[in-house]
């Protein structure tokens, strides 16, 4: 959460070519909403913060980020649990920033495209709170910033291709391989990092893929009355797929009452 080193441009692979007359577009009616309006509204609220933060003595000063609600140990142990949700919207320097935005916008658009508005920021929050709980128990630095909720995020997109990965639209793609070789280079980086807080990261990947597992859209093919197979339509989670988003936080709160914390 600490270190600006964050998994950052995800690049997929091209299409193969008859993707286009197999695949069923969802339906193209006018949208109200943008599809990714949640991700620039959390990019915007990091932005805000961070100039808010600057503009108090700057996002490096310790008493700045204490203020504001930093991954402290001891004020957690002393009943501020709010800090363990404030370090998602917090920054450390300006290439922190840049750095988190840069994978949040390349993440979470895609993300907030596949799962839709509510899934994604239930997985985003959730993830983060997730990665900051896990820095509390096993990591003893103050921390912020929210690379433990864009693992989540991360997390969510390889259960989603992993799940579709046979299914006709997503047939030699290869994003799941992109996904996890990013994965796995920054845990390498930040196993021979000492600043990065690993734990975070692990937290929130593990938190975002738990969830995924319950809310992932699936690919269902798309038959005429003859049976003839047309194409292929993105068929979200059901309603009570829903039931997995209180499970976790209970879950990390427990853990709270039972690991005593470093």
């Amino acid at each position: 959460m600490s270190d600006p080193n964050t998994p950052s441009r995800y690049t997929g692979a091209d299409p193969p070519a008859d993707a286009t007359p197999q695949t069923v577009a969802e339906p193209t009616a006018p949208r109200a909403v943008p599809r990714t309006l949640v991700v620039w509204v959390i990019t915007a609220i990091n932005v805000a913060v961070f100039l808010a933060m600057e503009l108090s003595g700057g996002s490096t000063n310790t008493r700045v980020l204490v203020a504001f609600g930093a991954k402290v140990n001891q004020l957690i142990a002393q009943g501020e649990y709010w800090r363990l949700v404030a370090p998602i919207f917090l920054h450390i320097g300006l290439m922190h920033l840049v750095f988190n935005s840069i994978a949040l916008l390349s993440f979470g658009r895609l993300a907030e495209t596949i799962y839709g508005h509510a899934r994604f920021l239930a997985i985003y929050l959730i993830a983060g709170l997730a990665g900051t709980t896990f820095s509390y128990l096993f990591s003893r630095g103050v921390s912020a910033g929210a690379s433990g909720a864009i693992f989540g995020i991360a997390g969510a997109l390889a259960v989603f291709f992993a799940v579709n990965r046979n299914k006709g639209p997503m047939s030699g793609q290869g994003q799941l391989g992109s996904i996890v070789a990013l994965l796995a280079i920054n845990a390498v980086f930040g196993i021979t990092n000492p600043m990065i807080d690993n734990w975070a990261h692990a937290g929130g990947l593990i938190a975002g893929a738990a969830l995924a597992a319950w809310l992932t859209p699936r690919f269902e093919p798309v038959t005429s009355a003859e049976g003839l197979r047309l194409g292929w339509r993105l068929q979200r989670s059901a309603t009570a797929a829903w039931l997995i988003v209180p499970v976790v936080p209970l879950i990390l709160a427990l853990a709270l009452m039972r690991i005593p914390a470093r």
